[in-house]
C-alpha cells in the first residue's frame, strides 16, 4: 500500500472508531471549500498521535504520542511527581495532545492556547473522543491570552519559542504567567553554521539587553491572513523568528526573572528515545521563578 493509501486507511479507521464511540452532536462542523464537512474530515491529525482505543490513533505512526513523550513526564517530575491541584497552560497546543496528556496526569485545569481555528477544532475532537475533563481550548494569540489571564502554576512551552520574533519578550510574559515551573523545549542557533535555513548571526535587542542568534523565516512578510491560517506549524504573528545561541537563551531566561535554570540531559535513561522531535540544536530547560 502506498504511503497515501496507508494514511487514508488510518484516517478511515480512526474516523470509524470515533463514530462507533459516539461523538457528541454538538461537535463543531468545519468548512471544506464552500460546503460543510463532517468531523471525520479533521482526521488524520498532522502530528499529534492521540490514542483512541482499540489500537487506533488520530495520526499515523510517525506522529508524536504526547502520552508517552518524555516532556510530559518531565513536567510531572518537576512538580514532585504529581500535577494534582495545579493549573497548567500549553502554549501553541496545536492539536491538543499535550494538553490532554497533562490533564490526564491529574492537573486541576489545563488551558491549551492555539492561534488557528482548524487546529482547535481538532483539539475539541480529541477531547470528545477521550472524554477528557478539566480541559479548555482557546483560539487566541499566545501573548494576548497570557496577558489577560491570571498566572498558572505550570507553563508548558514545547516547540513554541522558536516561532516568535522576540523570544526574550515571550519569556518575560511566560515568567509573569508562571507561579511554579515552566518547561522550555526549543531550537537554538548553531554557533558557527546556519541550520534549518537560518540566517547568519545577528543581534536582537529586547528589554534593554542584546542577544546573539539567527533569524528563521516562517513565511513571506506579505502573506495574507488566509495563507497564514493554513500554515499549521508556523508562527501566527511573526513572519521571522529569532533563534538565540544557547548561552543567549539562558541569558534571556535569567533576564526574564527566572531564578532557577536547569538544562535537561536527554541522554539519561530512555529520555532520548521518547523525545519525539527534530533534535538538531534542540534543548530542554526546566525553569522556576
Amino acid at each position: 500500500m502506498s504511503s497515501i493509501g496507508a494514511a487514508a486507511a488510518t484516517r478511515g479507521a480512526a474516523a470509524w472508531s470515533a463514530l462507533r464511540g459516539g461523538v457528541p452532536d454538538s461537535q463543531p462542523v468545519v468548512m471544506q471549500g464552500d460546503r460543510p464537512a463532517g468531523w471525520w474530515d479533521l482526521l488524520p491529525f498532522t502530528v499529534h498521535r492521540i490514542p483512541l482505543g482499540g489500537g487506533l490513533e488520530t495520526a499515523t505512526s510517525d506522529g508524536v504520542d504526547p502520552f508517552t513523550d518524555v516532556r510530559t513526564d518531565l513536567v510531572v517530575d518537576a512538580c514532585g511527581g504529581s500535577l494534582d491541584g495545579r493549573t497548567v497552560v500549553d502554549l501553541g497546543c496545536l492539536e491538543g495532545g499535550f494538553t490532554l496528556a497533562l490533564a490526564e496526569r491529574g492537573a486541576a485545569h489545563v488551558v491549551g492556547i492555539e492561534a488557528r481555528a482548524l487546529s482547535v477544532e481538532r483539539c475539541e475532537l480529541a477531547r470528545a473522543l477521550r472524554g477528557a475533563e478539566r480541559v479548555e481550548f482557546v483560539v487566541a494569540d499566545i501573548k494576548d491570552e497570557l496577558l489577560r489571564r491570571d498566572p498558572f502554576d505550570v507553563v508548558f512551552a514545547a516547540g513554541i519559542l522558536y516561532h516568535v520574533g522576540d523570544p526574550a519578550e515571550m519569556l518575560r510574559i511566560i515568567r509573569d504567567s508562571c507561579r511554579e515551573v515552566a518547561l522550555i523545549d526549543t531550537h537554538v542557533a548553531h554557533p558557527t553554521i546556519p541550520t534549518h535555513g537560518c540566517s547568519e548571526l545577528v543581534d536582537l535587542v529586547s528589554g534593554g539587553h542584546s542577544y546573539r542568534g539567527r533569524r528563521f523565516q516562517e513565511y513571506e512578510p506579505d502573506a495574507s491572513a488566509s495563507a497564514r491560517d493554513g500554515y499549521l506549524w508556523a508562527a501566527w504573528s511573526d513572519s521571522h523568528a529569532f533563534w538565540p545561541l544557547e548561552e543567549d537563551l539562558v541569558e534571556m531566561i535569567t533576564d526574564a526573572g527566572f531564578s532557577s535554570v536547569e538544562k535537561v540531559d536527554m541522554d539519561v535513561d530512555d529520555r532520548r528515545s521518547r523525545w519525539q522531535v527534530d533534535e538538531i540544536n534542540r534543548v530542554v530547560y526546566v525553569v522556576r521563578p
